[in-house]
């Protein structure tokens, strides 16, 4: 009997209740799909946990037999960390439980619910939290590895609404942040399978704010001279309420119809405060910026407003910078997107969340507190294909506007880890020193065998 067979054999004798799926059903290719076509690595089996017990005897399975484990949600990890060679993939997305606290003040987010979901049932019962740009992304590991989007200006990151968690420890061990403040401090930051398997978030809510959002598009042709303005008028005023995200794409990655390569602001003004005149007097002024090629912001909901799937074989590098200018802009003229699911992706981040950390004495292992774009050079193809002469073309696309923006000199140190291959994450580069020992001193406590090693294999404890 082959070893995949003695491990097939072993679990169905060990847990009959837990189905085990394999290589040719349907479950098994559906815990497989992942937003990066190029990622074929496979796992042996999978398994989707509807309890946290189910969780704790899947990874003392795995220990045990010394089985290689993987954990994924929304699967939209560009480097694969969600894959395991040989070993079992552990799908969280059963674990889709969202239940509101009485006081409507926090809720508790189960390891598999996706950020689309999560809002829409927030926003039934007239709530919010901040998710990200993609409606499609796992929410846990979004808010777990630092939680970028629309809402860092007026609420902060992702990591600063996690009020708690409830984790499966290698070895099966089921520990609660309130008992393990340590590991609270590392899940804001350091990712949500670090450690353990997150089963459980415990996250701020907060009334819906009033939205004024949509897209705002410019020709990409445009881009220097309309990122040129828009310099100005936020060097002169950039309102916590304003996000300032926007996307450089070609016109079959864009969210509204165009009929060429664009610069499309994700126009979003969060008026927690009700008040929606400030924004619709600073989106007069960015509306005189250019040509607009398409303009579709209004009133809207966090519920309503967001990406939906892009997914395609993509070849995916990132930068951080300090701010968006007209030479960026001139950059991405020059160099516009090649193919359908092409685009550099602008996350802009400023206000609240770069002003102030946690309020607790916990603290959080994100280090990046300081005003700073990441870019996303999302060399994506096209849907449902993959082809090599296509990911040729957006390998070299990506890699020459690397070397053009680190060239123009506006490169920052560190950047956004999961946005980076995992063995090109350099622990003290991207946490700084101290941080780097405190995850290393938690990691030797916690996971000495480094069996969570998919997230930050660097972080492994040096001997």
């Amino acid at each position: 009997m082959s070893d995949d067979n003695i491990i097939v054999s072993n679990w169905s004798r060990l847990m009959p209740s837990i189905p085990l799926y394999t290589l040719g059903s349907s479950c098994f290719q559906d815990c497989c799909k992942v937003y990066n076509h190029a990622l074929g690595d496979q796992p042996l089996a999978c398994v989707q946990p509807r309890t946290e017990k189910e969780i704790s005897q899947v990874i003392q399975f795995c220990t045990t037999k010394a089985i290689p484990f993987s954990v994924r949600s929304g699967g939209h990890d560009f480097y694969g960390r969600s894959l395991v060679i040989g070993g079992i993939l552990i799908d969280m997305r059963a674990m889709d439980t969202i239940v509101l606290d009485p006081n409507r003040d926090s809720a508790r987010v189960g390891g598999g619910v996706i950020a689309g979901a999560l809002q829409e049932t927030l926003n039934s019962h007239g709530l919010f939290t901040p998710t990200g740009q993609a409606k499609s992304v796992g929410y846990v590991s979004w808010a777990c590895g630092g939680g970028y989007g629309f809402y860092v200006g007026t609420y902060g990151f992702g990591v600063d609404q996690i009020l708690g968690a409830r984790v499966v420890l290698a070895g099966g061990h089921i520990v609660d942040t309130n008992q393990e403040p340590e590991l609270l401090w590392a899940l804001r930051g350091a990712g949500a399978g670090t450690f353990g398997v997150v089963t459980e978030l415990r996250v701020k809510v907060y009334t819906v704010p009033r939205l004024y959002a949509g897209f705002l598009a410019f020709p990409l042709a445009d881009a220097a001279t309309v990122l040129g303005r828009v310099e100005k008028l936020l060097n002169e005023n950039f309102p916590d309420e304003f996000s300032g995200d926007a996307i450089a794409a070609h016109p079959g990655m864009t969210p509204i119809p165009v009929s060429e390569p664009s610069f499309i602001f994700f126009w979003c003004w969060t008026a927690s405060d009700g008040d929606l005149a400030p924004a619709k007097g600073f989106l007069g002024k960015m509306v005189q910026f250019g040509t607009i090629l398409g303009n579709t912001v209004t009133e809207t909901t966090p519920a309503a407003y967001g990406m939906g799937d892009c997914s395609s074989t993509t070849f995916f590098r990132s930068r951080n910078v300090d701010r968006l200018q007209h030479g960026f802009g001139a950059i991405l003229a020059r160099q516009p997107p090649p193919q359908p699911l092409s685009a550099v992706i602008i996350h802009n981040n400023h206000g609240k969340g770069v002003r102030n950390g946690v309020a607790d004495d916990v603290g959080a292992a994100f280090a990046n507190r300081y005003q700073h774009i990441i870019l996303g050079l999302h060399g994506g193809t096209k849907p449902a294909t993959v082809d090599a002469q296509d990911v040729a073309e957006v390998t070299t696309w990506v890699k020459r506007l690397e070397e053009s923006i680190d060239e123009y000199g506006i490169t920052l140190q560190g950047g956004f880890p999961s946005f980076f291959p995992p063995d090109q994450v350099d622990v003290e580069w991207f946490f700084g020193v101290k941080g780097a020992a405190r995850l290393r001193g938690l990691k030797t406590r916690l996971d000495p065998e480094n069996l969570f090693n998919h997230a930050l294999p660097r972080l492994k404890v040096k001997n």
